[in-house]
């Protein structure tokens, strides 16, 4: 079975399922566009388009025709692809369009901002509603949450969703039969650094890869307001690789995760998986949908002092969640577990010839 992945590695997430699917005795690959240093890379090809054409026309023009050949080749050696995250920005959809003239099973993994919408996503979450009137902060719409999804149904995609909350925002009348998978990390690759019960100055860090939408301003705030109540030591984890970014939440006792969209990130998968406790806002409906030995500390902006005061005054509190945390990312979340599950979607799909 060959499994291509492509072409957007959010949250590392098309390198660890390929690694995960390798070890499983899958040939698989993984094409990616335009990778940042804050994702794990490892075992993909990533090819860099974009540059200003008017600015750099020989190179700009250089790197599309290389991207479309991979493009090209890849897609023709796959039994399977597996599409993540938005459309490109290539003009009439000519990839999806590509992949649907081939006739081979396809699916779409949806992973939030593609197709969150803010009128659902607001409901019950006052934090994100103040955000997106910020439109530059965090631009999405009901009306590309549709144009997303339309292009994608229209393909003839099957829908993937990992986690529940984005069943909140999936169009039934385009995807009716959507399949629930979750998002993965490479927990047999993490050694655990279970927090000290007995640490007198406890460690927290917070990554800001995008602190708008990370509440950052939010974190910064409690921090600065326990600096004269607690001891502890608070690190901003920013303008670094992946491998530098895990190695530093490898040192901290407590993660803050995110505070305004309502939904935890691979930051605290991740951080689970190294035996951490994780504070992170997750908006009503969708913590009522998540299971009972959940581990992650529930905090939103109003009440975030007051819970991270909690964990740096009670070292056995730290090291109590950090031990559920590491269960957790391994019973839910392990990739090689979610490799096999996509697995058997994969031969479902072929036996079907969707």
């Amino acid at each position: 079975m060959r499994v291509l992945h492509l072409p957007y590695n959010i949250a590392s997430q098309i390198s660890i399922t390929v690694r995960a699917l390798r070890r499983l005795g899958v040939d698989a690959r993984g094409l990616v566009l335009n990778g940042a240093d804050l994702q794990d890379d490892k075992d993909i090809e990533n090819h860099r388009v974009g540059l200003p054409i008017w600015r750099h026309p020989l190179r700009s023009s250089r790197e599309s025709i290389q991207w479309f050949q991979a493009f090209r080749s890849a897609v023709h050696w796959a039994d399977v692809v597996h599409w993540h995250y938005t459309v490109s920005n290539w003009p009439f959809h000519w990839d999806l369009r590509t992949i649907a003239r081939l006739n081979k099973p396809r699916l779409v993994e949806f992973w939030g901002t593609d197709i969150r919408d803010p009128e659902l996503a607001c409901i019950d979450n006052p934090y994100l509603s103040n955000l997106i009137r910020e439109k530059e902060a965090y631009a999405i719409s009901s009306r590309s949450s549709l144009a997303v999804q339309k292009a994608f149904s229209d393909a003839g995609f099957t829908c993937l969703i990992p986690g529940p909350e984005l069943f909140d925002y999936l169009r039934s009348d385009l995807f009716p039969e959507p399949i629930r998978t979750e998002a993965a990390v490479q927990v047999s690759e993490i050694k655990t650094a279970y927090p000290d019960p007995d640490k007198a100055k406890p460690v927290v860090g917070h990554i800001p890869s995008r602190p708008k939408v990370k509440g950052t301003e939010t974190v910064l705030a409690a921090v600065q307001s326990l600096a004269g109540q607690c001891d502890f030591e608070f690190r901003l984890i920013q303008n670094v690789t992946h491998a530098q970014a895990l190695e530093q939440i490898r040192e901290c006792d407590v993660v803050l995760d995110q505070f305004i969209i309502g939904s935890y990130g691979t930051v605290s998968l991740e951080a689970m998986a190294l035996g951490k406790p994780v504070l992170c806002y997750i908006k009503p409906s969708f913590y009522k949908r998540l299971p009972d030995e959940f581990p992650i500390v529930n905090a939103n902006p109003g009440d975030l002092t007051r819970t991270l005061k909690g964990l740096l005054v009670d070292g056995r509190l730290r090291h109590s969640i950090g031990l559920k945390s590491r269960e957790y990312a391994e019973r839910h979340h392990d990739a090689l577990v979610v490799a096999e599950q996509m697995v058997g979607i994969y031969r479902r799909l072929m036996k079907s010839g969707t």
